[in-house]
């Protein structure tokens, strides 16, 4: 799960969202719910004590309550009410304490009904001892004008009801991180049905490479969004499969146009040389003339492979070769080439191994690895060639002691016309098409090629390619005098 990814981003928005909202909703209608069951629980309440009045009796004998005309609900009702009343003056003095309940008496000794004695109307709440809330509510008490007025206080325990709106508010809160439980993982469903056709697009642009341009993406999706991106996606393509197919035909056109007048002027130098007439320092720029021609014929050659690759115009021929005769008669060529510095070329650990592939391009795919490792290995080092065996791969591995190659350089040495500098300059004679060139030949057959190196800790370029279904033992292939294409 990729925490920067537009699904986990839309899936968590969704989820807080839902969570946010209903958890507001749930405030709010516990605040409505609220309001309604208090203005409920006062209306009951203020009912109850009117009709607590209603039958409370004042003589000269005292206080009373006429229960004769009352059913036994009622009856029981007034019952309960006695239980929780205070009758009080207009000063707020408690007046025959002997009617009230111990619990009411209780509450008066702790103090607690200090402030509600003074009320003549309206509602009060009071905390006991024991924590209780009640809610209280004032009545005056009719009596004949000529007697003093009296005032009920009567009240209700408030707990139940305060208890089961918290429990509602309990609920609610805690609903929040349910929800959350509940909507990230469909909101990350969801937004995955919905950007399921942009991956589908994504994964069909990832698959387009310089080789198949021609690739369009198809998409069975009916969106808006998705068919404008494909429609602006497609028309990229295309506009760079016109721009590849126009720089194509230019390097082939140009390889083409350059071949011939170099023929003619590396013929006429070649002539010029021949002619005795010819003073010394005019023949020694004719040969270093010859060198350059001859060095631009080969860029020339192989910017004309190159472009005859990319067109798809070069096919293969592919057979069962086994490399180690390949190899032994690659590597008796270049000793004579590395004698010169005293290079020592070593073969190790050399055995059969079988590829479908072309002989001439692995050849020359070899021998400019070969080329290069001499070229750039120390004086008196060492390149060694390996061939190793891996379930259905084999690899072939060429390390050189010599300059290497820095970090900086490693991600570019596949690029067409590419030289590291200072090391690899024009000295060397490279011009920086000789690896694009390796590189296109293993790609073609099936393989890749991996490189590591340091500088001045050498290079050891490996390549690997998919074994043959056929047996070495089932081969004859010798070394063969073969010819390398240009």
């Amino acid at each position: 799960m990729n925490i920067r990814s537009l699904r986990f981003k839309l899936s968590w928005i969704h989820g807080l969202v839902i969570a946010v909202v209903i958890t507001t909703i749930g405030l709010i209608r516990y605040q409505m719910i609220s309001y309604r069951s208090q203005r409920a629980f006062e209306e009951h309440l203020l009912l109850d004590a009117r009709f607590f009045v209603s039958h409370m009796t004042i003589s000269p004998q005292g206080f009373g309550w006429t229960t004769q005309d009352l059913n036994s609900s009622d009856s029981l009702s007034v019952l309960e009410l006695t239980e929780y009343f205070v009758l009080t003056d207009a000063n707020g003095l408690v007046f025959r304490k002997d009617l009230h309940s111990k619990y009411m008496q209780q509450m008066l000794a702790d103090g607690v009904l200090a402030g509600l004695l003074k009320e003549h109307s309206g509602f009060s709440n009071t905390v006991a001892a024991d924590g209780t809330i009640y809610r209280f509510v004032s009545l005056p008490l009719p009596s004949p004008a000529d007697q003093r007025p009296f005032f009920v206080h009567i009240g209700r325990a408030f707990d139940p009801l305060a208890g089961a709106l918290n429990e509602y508010l309990f609920i609610y809160l805690w609903s929040a991180p349910m929800l959350l439980a509940v909507s990230i993982p469909v909101a990350w469903y969801l937004a995955g049905r919905a950007l399921k056709p942009f991956e589908e697009v994504a994964r069909t642009a990832e698959q387009i490479t310089s080789k198949n341009l021609n690739t369009r993406i198809v998409t069975t999706h009916q969106e808006q969004e998705v068919l404008r991106l494909v429609d602006a996606f497609n028309a990229m393509v295309g506009r760079l499969q016109d721009s590849f197919q126009r720089m194509r035909k230019f390097n082939a056109d140009a390889a083409h146009e350059l071949r011939t007048p170099l023929a003619i002027l590396q013929g006429e130098n070649e002539i010029a040389l021949r002619s005795s007439a010819v003073p010394e320092d005019i023949r020694s720029v004719l040969v270093s003339n010859l060198e350059e021609l001859d060095r631009l014929t080969r860029i020339v050659n192989d910017m004309l492979t190159l472009a005859e690759a990319d067109a798809g115009s070069q096919v293969l021929a592919m057979k069962p070769l086994n490399l180690k005769p390949l190899l032994e008669d690659l590597v008796d060529q270049m000793r004579l080439l590395a004698m010169d510095r005293s290079i020592h070329i070593d073969l190790c650990g050399l055995k059969d191994a079988t590829v479908d592939a072309d002989e001439l391009w692995i050849r020359r795919a070899l021998l400019n690895l070969l080329d290069n490792a001499i070229k750039y290995s120390k004086n008196e080092g060492t390149v060694e060639v390996r061939v190793q065996t891996n379930g259905s791969i084999v690899t072939l591995a060429v390390r050189d002691d010599g300059i290497g190659i820095s970090a900086e350089d490693l991600p570019h040495i596949f690029d067409r016309l590419y030289r590291a500098d200072p090391a690899r300059s024009r000295a060397s004679g490279g011009a920086g098409l000789g690896l694009a060139l390796v590189k296109w030949i293993v790609e073609e057959h099936k393989g890749h090629i991996n490189v590591q190196s340091q500088p001045d800790l050498g290079a050891t370029f490996e390549l690997v390619f998919p074994l043959s279904s056929l047996q070495p033992a089932a081969l004859s292939n010798g070394p063969g005098a073969l010819s390398v294409p240009h």
